[in-house]
């Protein structure tokens, strides 16, 4: 079960459940996909023909739903009996949930947390967790009355979810440690993000001094990463570098960073293809302070042949060494003189581009990724 279509190039659990789904179907299993989206029916019919396309694509199944707007009264009880469970109510889902699990089924995989909610009286199910957003929403200030209602049930659903639950699948060795703190009992283990290289084909190098930063910017840890750039790291480049230029691009970058533009900045958003904003940059640079899970944007920039500059949290969950395949700082000043550097050493660029795309096509490789998962199946399924 998933709340977004399997798909290479959409949000974080659409593309690892896609890299997944080719693996799983390669090898001659059956798989049963149920999707609980809003996205629209284009796009849901675009994914569903390239599914099909695939290697072993006759054993997919794929039914989707989409969330129906309920009475106002009746969304309130709801969530306050289970907060962020609404999309599982979409009209026909839990009675193609109740006839796929009773014709008999090894594994229910479960996409994202609020998924879990489906798994808490269920056999051999196991939850994959991608991020933890209480974490994220950790040291913020001035939070609304929506805002701190909201991060009420969050916690709610998050401490409800994980106790309820047997197995759990992280990407980080951080959220298993956050995760096991939540439920000692917990069976979690750390299985890493597949990216499927064959869709980043290496961009050519960008000789101009151009950084760059993407990502979906209504998410607070990217959002907060490019203010921090714009505000704080830029200056002091553009001060060292005169000629250098800002490339900052993502969902609804001149909603959220409008406010920030000037000279020398570009904005760019609703982008159709990642390969448009990294084709254009010469180094990556995406220093976030907070922000749980994989950073996919830093794993693609890896995968397309962008150097990175980051910070930990940037990349948690990678396979990376610091210095090696990417650099890393926390401060502001190192930040940027890491980029500064990088800007005028060519053979510095070339060398951590051929480190990051290796990394990717090793470490987070579906085939390396998907060994793991059906491991831990086989471990779930004997539970």
């Amino acid at each position: 079960m998933t709340p977004a279509m399997p798909q290479p190039f959409g949000e974080t659990a659409a593309r690892g459940l896609d890299a997944l789904l080719a693996q799983l179907l390669a090898r001659g299993i059956d798989v049963s996909c149920l999707v609980v989206t809003e996205e629209s029916a284009a796009s849901v019919e675009g994914a569903r023909q390239r599914l099909r396309g695939l290697r072993g694509g006759e054993r997919l199944d794929v039914a989707v739903f989409t969330p129906r707007r309920r009475p106002v009264l009746l969304r309130k009880l709801r969530s306050l009996q289970r907060p962020f469970s609404e999309t599982l109510h979409a009209e026909g889902f839990a009675e193609a949930l109740a006839t796929r699990l009773a014709a008999g089924y090894d594994v229910l995989h479960l996409e994202q947390l609020w998924s879990g909610w489906v798994g808490l009286d269920r056999e051999h199910a196991i939850v994959n967790v991608y991020q933890l957003e209480v974490l994220d929403w950790q040291g913020r200030r001035g939070l609304g009355l929506g805002e701190r209602k909201a991060l009420m049930q969050m916690r709610r659903a998050t401490r409800r979810i994980l106790k309820g639950s047997r197995h759990v699948r992280v990407v980080s060795r951080r959220l298993r440690e956050r995760v096991r703190a939540m439920n000692p009992a917990l069976e979690c283990t750390c299985v890493p993000f597949a990216l499927d290289a064959a869709h980043y084909p290496l961009q050519a190098p960008v000789a101009e001094p151009i950084i760059g930063l993407l990502g979906s910017m209504h998410w607070l840890p990217s959002r907060a990463a490019a203010e921090r750039l714009i505000t704080r790291i830029w200056p002091r480049v553009k001060q060292r570098v005169p000629r250098a230029r800002l490339l900052v691009g993502g969902w609804n970058a001149r909603r959220y960073l409008g406010h920030h533009a000037g000279p020398g900045i570009e904005l760019v958003e609703n982008l159709a293809h990642p390969s448009e904003f990294f084709s254009r940059a010469a180094v990556l640079v995406y220093p976030p302070v907070r922000g749980t899970g994989v950073k996919v944007k830093v794993l693609e920039a890896m995968a397309y042949g962008v150097p990175v500059v980051t910070t930990g949290e940037g990349i948690e969950g990678l396979a990376c060494q610091a210095g090696v395949h990417c650099h890393v700082g926390e401060d502001d000043e190192v930040l940027a003189a890491r980029v500064v550097e990088l800007l005028g050493d060519a053979s510095e660029r070339a060398r951590l581009r051929e480190a990051g795309r290796a990394l990717v096509e090793s470490a987070h490789a579906p085939a390396h990724v998907a060994d793991q998962m059906l491991g831990l199946y086989e471990r779930v399924r004997r539970a």
